[in-house]
């Protein structure tokens, strides 16, 4: 796709060169025109502590989280960009162990494992919290087989359980995985905190639990019971370094490559949507970016409306494209419903379609209107 992730780079203390000019001293761009021989400069100080970065005059500017700087301090997360090359920013203690069954290369990603990394056969309840949009099914494995390596997971749904069905699985020796602690009524309430099997017990939410206690809207008992096993999902935005990653996966092959512009709106994107929504947004662009030369921005522009700022070398010549409307593969649209809960409207809403023209798709491949 024409975008290479590279490797974590120790910056020492003192001054590091940026540019496309390689040598002792000097973090080199040689492969990126857009990059000045000698672009920048970084400066890490120890007392105070901080790192500083100057421009050097280049001939494409320096940007921080999209914004062009001459002079900036940098603070743990920042987004550099250097012409077509991106850097960011982390204050890391030591290095990790390489082993592990959770991705992420994010500080919080490796936070994330080490807590992870503490639980044991002896811990038999762990809460696991995430913002909107997050995607649990991977945290709760690598904690399921923690605590529990034997067993299999029986998923509880509380806004599907009938009252009082909740102790049959609390009273076997599987995993319990209740997705949606926040949505547990009466009796499951009472089931879950007068519980005295084997059974592990796994609870999702996506809520502020504790801002729900204080507001007296939830029980702090169903929070305690979790005896501080309590595991924090970080936000997409948190991980910067692996967003890529995670993007182009979900593109899958045979897609046109991003440009530099797209790639540092998808970078300084907040993504209060999560993964879910970063999910959306790559179907969105396999789909309406296919038959182009390239990824842009303005594929999905309305959807990023607010985050996005003007490119950093003027009109790119890719933004000039007549942005055509292919029709959508099979299961590209299946992907498409799926993820807007069957809405023909707000598929055609978020692709720029009729209602019409979504509906002679489906009837063209045999997918029933559900909605």
């Amino acid at each position: 796709m024409g975008v290479l992730e590279g490797p974590s780079i120790r910056l020492d203390v003192g001054e590091t060169l940026l540019g496309r000019d390689e040598g002792t001293g000097v973090l080199g761009f040689p492969s990126d025109t857009r990059v000045s021989r000698h672009h920048a400069r970084l400066t890490v100080s120890e007392s105070p502590w901080g790192v500083h970065i100057r421009d050097l005059n280049s001939k494409n500017g320096t940007f921080v989280n999209g914004r062009k700087v001459s002079d900036s301090h940098l603070v743990d997360g920042d987004l550099i960009r250097l012409g077509e090359s991106f850097l960011v920013l982390r204050w890391h203690i030591r290095a990790e162990e390489p082993a592990s069954d959770l991705a992420g290369r994010a500080p919080a990603m490796i936070d994330l494992r080490k807590g992870i990394d503490r639980l044991n056969p002896h811990v038999k309840r762990v809460l696991v919290e995430g913002a909107s949009g997050s995607v649990f099914e991977d945290v709760v494995r690598a904690i399921h087989r923690r605590i529990n390596p034997e067993g299999a997971i029986v998923r509880v749904q509380p806004t599907a359980l009938e009252s009082g069905t909740l102790s049959t699985p609390l009273a076997g020796a599987a995993t319990v995985l209740i997705e949606g602690l926040d949505a547990l009524t009466g009796d499951e309430k009472d089931a879950l905190l007068e519980a005295e099997g084997l059974a592990p017990v796994i609870a999702t939410t996506t809520q502020d639990l504790d801002a729900m206690v204080y507001a007296g809207t939830f029980d702090a008992p169903l929070v305690d019971c979790f005896d501080g096993h309590r595991i924090r999902l970080p936000r997409l935005a948190e991980r910067r370094e692996d967003l890529l990653g995670i993007l182009f996966a979900a593109l899958g092959d045979d897609v046109p490559p991003p440009t530099t512009d797209l790639i540092e709106t998808l970078l300084i994107y907040p993504w209060q949507g999560g993964v879910l929504e970063l999910m959306e947004v790559a179907a969105e662009l396999r789909v309406r970016g296919s038959g182009l030369d390239a990824l842009v921005t303005e594929l999905v522009s309305p959807r990023l409306r607010g985050s996005h700022s003007s490119g950093p070398f003027g009109d790119d010549s890719h933004t000039a494209v007549d942005i055509r409307k292919p029709v959508p593969s099979k299961p590209d649209l299946e992907g498409l419903l799926t993820i807007h809960g069957g809405r023909v409207d707000a598929v055609a809403d978020v692709m720029g379609w009729s209602r019409m023209q979504v509906l002679a798709w489906m009837q063209r491949y045999g997918i029933e209107e559900t909605d």
